[in-house]
């Protein structure tokens, strides 16, 4: 199945390497890589992922990159999945 990214989800992975490249430098490009990367179990392992409570038709999917939690909102129609957002498990969130 093709993974493909939000604009949403494309500007979550531009939020945490812009903190980042504050803070770490060294590791603002290398998070969003792994971050990339371990998303694409989601395209051969779809349904992996929990459904949103009161929105089925969404999924989330934890998974650790690099020692952290992320959080991954995705929605698949069985031919695409749609990364949505992503977030870290300690950030604060809508």
């Amino acid at each position: 199945m093709k993974l493909e990214w939000s604009a949403a989800a494309l500007a979550d992975l531009d939020r945490f390497a812009a903190f980042l490249h504050d803070r770490h430098p060294q590791f603002a490009t290398i998070v969003a890589a792994e971050i990339k990367t371990k998303a694409e179990i989601l395209s051969t392992h779809p349904l992996i992922g929990r459904p949103l409570a009161g929105r089925p038709e969404f999924r989330q999917l934890v998974l650790d990159v690099l020692n952290a939690r992320y959080i991954f909102r995705y929605v698949t129609d069985g031919n695409r999945l749609v990364m949505l957002r992503v977030f870290h498990a300690r950030e604060l969130r809508e």
